[in-house]
């Protein structure tokens, strides 16, 4: 079955190999992290398939490559490991207090791109669990508008028919119906896999709306990685793509803006009276007018890429 999800590392995959001293490793990792998501595993229990509603087949599809990336990228990662710690030992030996320093840092960040792997591969068992419990629950896709494969810190939902908000916690259904509201806390962030295939990351502080006909994006920074037709609206503007990947960011007192790091997308005001193509490497936002403003050049290599974390 062809994955509805974008086959390419998920928001928080991309910081996961230790970049210094070992290029040859870094291109390893690279392979195989591209071989794991051009051939996910089939979901197993005691060696028999699962047979999974559409829609949890391609989460969990979605899961198996997250989780297998993972542990091939922690294999990377030792290795880098032990290259680090090697080159560590040769300069204490030497007594060469800048080395001794320089390697302490290599080992310092290849320990952390193993332990931000080992969480990522953790995340995603937990997650794989998760649509097991719910793909037995009769019609359990039925509704669903996005599934929740990554919560960190304070993140709740909002029910579209009202009551008080709901923590996504450990015994909570990380699913999300048409009409939901998520909200991220200061400390939180939230990936979401769509129902018709996406993924979107919710910076801190933000929230989203899945409404009947899109999404609408009440506050906040997201982060869309997108292979499909697609529209994504705020208060005052919208964004339509057929797969790429961008930046929306609405904050109080700031205009609307979109950055575009691949692909085109069509900005317009939230009339419909302006619209200005924003193409890869570029940037846009809403004049005071009220309509967009022509696109120019955003410096990608100093955005703050909070999603690959």
């Amino acid at each position: 079955m062809d994955n509805a999800f974008p086959q390419v590392p998920s928001s928080h995959q991309r910081k996961q190999q230790y970049r210094g001293l070992q290029v040859a490793a870094s291109f390893l990792a690279l392979i195989l992290s591209t071989t794991a998501l051009a051939q996910p595993d089939r979901a197993q229990s005691n060696g028999s398939e699962f047979s999974f509603p559409p829609y949890w087949a391609t989460v969990n599809q979605w899961l198996q490559s997250e989780a297998a990336d993972a542990r091939r990228a922690q294999a990377v990662n030792q290795n880098t490991l032990d290259a680090c710690l090697a080159l560590l030992d040769k300069a204490r030996n030497a007594r060469n207090d800048t080395a001794v320093a320089a390697a302490q840092r290599a080992v310092d960040t290849a320990e952390e791109g193993l332990r931000k792997n080992q969480l990522r591969e953790q995340r995603a068992l937990k997650a794989i669990s998760w649509v097991e419990r719910l793909r037995q629950e009769e019609n359990s896709s039925t509704g669903v508008a996005g599934f929740l494969p990554r919560v960190e810190g304070t993140v709740e939902i909002q029910s579209a028919g009202g009551g008080a908000a709901r923590p996504v916690a450990g015994d909570t259904p990380p699913v999300l119906r048409p009409g939901d509201t998520l909200r991220t806390g200061k400390d939180g962030r939230a990936d979401i896999l769509l129902d018709k295939g996406g993924l979107l990351s919710l910076d801190s502080g933000s929230a989203l709306t899945l409404t009947e006909g899109g999404y609408e994006a009440l506050l906040g920074e997201f982060h869309c990685w997108v292979q499909r037709k697609f529209e994504i609206r705020t208060p005052e503007a919208a964004v339509a793509v057929r797969g790429t990947k961008f930046v929306l960011r609405e904050a109080p007192g700031k205009p609307t803006a979109v950055v575009v790091i691949e692909g085109t997308v069509a900005f317009s005001d939230i009339k419909g009276a302006k619209t200005v193509l924003v193409g890869a490497g570029q940037q846009s936002y809403l004049l005071p007018d009220g309509t967009p403003a022509e696109p120019t050049k955003a410096n990608l290599q100093e955005m703050n890429k909070w999603w690959e974390e």
